[in-house]
């Protein structure tokens, strides 16, 4: 059981609209760039690029390394095996799916998700009165900053052995839109905001064509300039489109975020939302497979993901 969570759920909670708070407060997060270090990039060029052409072809998906992934540089950090989900997540999927009065929209995850403590729904799923999904999942990434969660988020994009090392158990596939980006003078957060993440991925049995469309966390009500006083180093934002790959057919309602806020302890945790309206997609069992997913890959990101930011943060 995760140590934070732990504490919550020994210590009587408050109740908040409907969310179970602890009262404990989070210490501010150490000094870090926040994502707005403009770093020195290698080999002379700024200019990223996809490494491959775009493939629609699913039937050539597959799951692993082969050959030709294995010779990238970056290669030693494949770990085809992964770690089980934590107590918690296994807890929340009993009960799931908990009371619709747990939800909320995307649109109001800025006042929820910087409250202090845990909200009464961080690990499973419900579904509100529109039939829309919203799953949690809370993992542990002692050792990632703010910095490097927003560096990988464009660095990974590019290349598809590359976001296979993310999850070697479900991801198959990534492309990015622009085909080309210059990166000079641009922060870590500036690389992929406004980018659209076409990419084929297991979630649960059944594989699908996915595109994310990453916002700027203000646009969703986000006030950036107080996470350092709430612990928070970054958020990921952006919309969902599930089956297909579009950069313009999104719904105002499918989204996704992943925050990354540091503990008492000053260690890091991963706190994830997603909303999946039913129009796109949104089952009982999408909400189930799609929280088991996320922890599992954002739990083996964190085993790999400060080495590998260390040696490849300044390649493109």
């Amino acid at each position: 059981m995760l140590p934070s969570t732990m504490t919550w759920m020994m210590t009587a909670a408050s109740v908040v609209d409907g969310m179970a708070l602890n009262p404990r407060q989070l210490s501010p997060a150490a000094t870090t760039t926040g994502g707005t270090a403009t770093p020195t990039l290698q080999n002379g060029s700024t200019v990223s690029k996809n490494f491959e052409p775009l493939n629609n072809d699913t039937s050539s998906y597959y799951l692993g390394y082969r050959e030709e992934d294995f010779a990238q540089p970056y290669a030693k950090y494949w770990n085809p095996v992964v770690a089980p989900l934590t107590e918690e997540l296994i807890s929340g999927l009993t009960s799931s799916p908990v009371a619709e009065a747990l939800a909320f929209s995307a649109h109001q995850a800025s006042d929820y998700l910087t409250r202090p403590g845990y909200l009464s729904l961080e690990n499973g799923y419900t579904i509100d009165k529109n039939g829309t999904v919203m799953v949690a999942a809370l993992s542990e990434v002692p050792e990632v900053t703010g910095d490097a969660y927003d560096w990988w988020f464009g660095w990974h994009s590019v290349q598809t052995a590359r976001y296979k090392l993310w999850n070697p158990v479900a991801h198959q596939y990534a492309y990015r839109v622009p085909v080309t980006e210059d990166w000079a003078n641009t922060t870590f957060k500036e690389r992929y905001i406004g980018m659209t993440s076409f990419i084929d991925e297991y979630v649960g049995n059944d594989a699908a064509q996915l595109s994310i469309q990453f916002l700027n966390s203000e646009s969703l009500g986000f006030n950036v300039t107080a996470w350092p006083s709430q612990g928070i180093e970054t958020i990921v934002a952006g919309r969902i489109k599930i089956g297909g790959f579009t950069t313009t057919d999104f719904d105002n309602v499918s989204y996704l975020m992943h925050q990354i806020r540091r503990r008492p302890d000053g260690k890091r945790e991963l706190r994830s939302r997603f909303w999946i309206a039913k129009e796109n997609h949104g089952t009982q069992q999408l909400g189930h497979d799609l929280a088991v997913h996320c922890q599992i890959e954002m739990t083996h990101l964190g085993s790999f993901l400060p080495a590998l930011y260390q040696e490849f943060k300044n390649t493109l």
